[in-house]
């Protein structure tokens, strides 16, 4: 079986059983055709001793190879949100290489109908068959899952550590062999916490012995259903109860565009206590433009940065799916000339999941559009915002001071997240700014949003046409603009008449010389998340998702290679490659 473009081969499932589906390719079922869940809770969870192991833990991370139909997941979930610690937060990070479609996955769950209201929200999340972990968070519960989408080999050298737990869950060893190899006992020991446990079906001979000179300490115990014996083993060491991380706030976050809105939205999930500073309030910059479009980034590459992105616009599409200020709808890309047709016509079949070429424009079926304040204020929530202008970070042991430009204190706090958008010029000096305007106008909107280069939508009961770009900070709309934006019109969508001008705005984009944002530690106390461009909304809540897990030594988010593409050093590190 073969992969497609940025996406992983689906299974091919057989339901002939009534115990469930069967894997054609590897000729093997899913979970015990006696009690799926029950296999689950004696082969997985009581192998890895929960609920006791993290009792008392802030943070716990299980590893899992072999998602399928997502029964373990919801097993896990079911005890955490039963008997996990009030304070906790708890990780999956999965590896699957044939992702079940949602369809399929709620045919298998639905044996379980004790389980109807974990499953409805598990498939309400279920991701895409993109390559590469695909985050779902659950914040009501403190539980997320990665699902590492790939070779598993390929998966476990892009997660870190460290892992609390494993679930070994692949098809049998016999059939499925790449699972099994001792590279990838290997792996699972580097990246296994101190006392991390082991819990499997299996208790093949070369799995005892790969697991053993892996480094674990390996023992046979009673089986469930028809299987005599399971295998269960441990890491050395005892386990960290001290948690991970940081543990207490408060965290502050400078800046309340969408990227502060998506720090301030993760770490209140995981009770950081979160002190938001803006100068101008909520929306001040580039998030308060009357309305925007949430499209993916279109590039015909398997490459890190490809990945993180495309996972990022999924997770934003999710995260936003119901909220206020967000309108699930296709968008219409229209090509420049022949040359762009031939390339959206390529980009639909690479991304088939996300794209449809008619063979005159592009349909981005998985899209959006959305009012930038309604939905920067629904992921704030209550959260209060001081006004305050930071001018110097001085970082102590421990405390981290922020200064106004008069020197004044503004706070003392554990960790800053730099998401001060253009304001981050004055702090990282691979920011680029350019200014943009848009203008709504009296008129009937597209039915759904189009975009050529500039682009039009609905806007309150006007059309919005956006955007120019000029380098720099001037940002005054002007009625040149005015006439640009009627002229595109009539040339594109010569259909949509514009009456008078409602309403101009301006604003002021940050991105990096690459295009690619920025996202990572960058010293003492400090963080960043920034560099964004026009596409803060769809890559913002995920890389904020990533920071605030690393932070919070949480489990996985994104791959290591992805990370070091979006690493806030990658500029300095290539200048002092090249010995400038």
């Amino acid at each position: 079986m073969t992969t497609d473009g940025l996406y992983c081969a689906p299974a091919v499932l057989d339901w002939s059983q009534a115990s469930g589906p069967r894997a054609s390719d590897y000729g093997d079922v899913y979970f015990s055709a006696e009690d799926g869940l029950a296999e689950t809770q004696a082969v997985f969870l009581k192998a890895c001793q929960l609920p006791e192991a993290w009792a008392g833990r802030q943070r716990f991370v299980i590893g899992e190879l072999g998602f399928g139909t997502g029964l373990n997941a919801l097993g896990l979930w079911q005890l955490w949100r039963d008997e996990g610690p009030a304070d906790g937060w708890l990780d999956l990070i999965s590896v699957e290489k044939h992702p079940l479609d949602r369809d399929a996955a709620a045919r298998a769950l639905a044996a379980w109908p004790h389980l109807a209201d974990l499953s409805a929200r598990l498939l309400a999340q279920w991701p895409s068959r993109l390559k590469g972990p695909q985050r779902l968070v659950f914040p009501e519960d403190r539980f997320a899952i990665t699902i590492f989408q790939d070779e598993v080999e390929a998966a476990l050298a892009q997660m870190r550590g460290p892992v609390d737990a494993w679930f070994l869950d692949g098809f049998a060893p016999d059939r499925n062999a790449a699972m099994w190899s001792q590279d990838v006992f290997n792996r699972i020991g580097e990246l296994s916490a101190p006392g991390a446990r082991v819990g499997t079906f299996t208790v093949a001979g070369f799995v005892r012995r790969g697991l053993a000179e892996a480094g674990f300490d390996v023992a046979k115990r009673p089986g469930f259903g028809r299987k005599r014996e399971r295998l269960e083993a441990v890491w050395p060491g005892q386990p960290d109860r001290s948690g991970r991380g940081i543990e207490v706030g408060p965290v502050a976050v400078v800046g309340a565009g969408i990227a502060g809105a998506s720090l301030v939205h993760a770490l209140r999930a995981r009770g950081v206590e979160t002190l938001l500073i803006d100068a101008g309030g909520p929306s001040s910059g580039a998030s308060g433009a009357p309305a925007g479009l949430l499209t993916p980034r279109l590039e015909k590459a398997d490459r890190p940065h490809v990945r993180a992105l495309l996972a990022a616009f999924d997770f934003a599409r999710r995260l936003y799916d119901g909220r206020d200020g967000f309108h699930a709808e296709p968008v219409t890309r229209l090509p420049r000339d022949d040359r762009e047709a031939d390339r959206f016509a390529v980009l639909a079949d690479w991304m088939p999941d996300h794209l449809v070429w008619t063979g005159t424009q592009l349909e981005l079926i998985s899209a959006g559009r959305f009012e930038p304040r309604r939905l920067v204020s629904a992921l704030m929530e209550d959260q209060p915002c001081r006004s305050a202008r930071i001018a110097k970070i001085e970082a102590g042991t421990g405390v981290v001071r922020l200064l106004d430009g008069g020197g004044g204190h503004v706070a003392e706090v554990a960790h800053v997240i730099l998401a001060a958008g253009a304001g981050m010029a004055d702090f990282h000096g691979d920011i680029e700014l350019s200014a943009g305007q848009v203008a709504v106008f009296d008129g009937e909107a597209p039915e759904n949003p189009v975009s050529w280069g500039h682009y039009a939508c609905r806007a309150g009961n006007g059309v919005l046409v956006g955007a120019t770009h000029v380098r720099g900070q001037h940002v005054l709309p002007d009625e040149d603009a005015d006439a640009g934006f009627r002229a595109a019109m009539a040339e594109r969508l010569p259909t949509v008449k514009l009456g008078p001008v409602q309403e101009r705005w301006g604003g002021v984009r940050a991105a990096t010389p690459d295009r690619l944002p920025l996202v990572g530690r960058a010293g003492a106390g400090l963080s960043v998340l920034g560099g964004l461009g026009s596409r803060g909304f769809a890559h913002a809540p995920l890389l904020a998702e990533a920071l605030v897990s690393d932070l919070t030594g949480g489990g996985a988010v994104l791959e290591r290679a992805g990370l070091a593409a979006l690493s806030p050093e990658r500029f300095a590190e290539r200048r002092a490659r090249k010995g400038r």
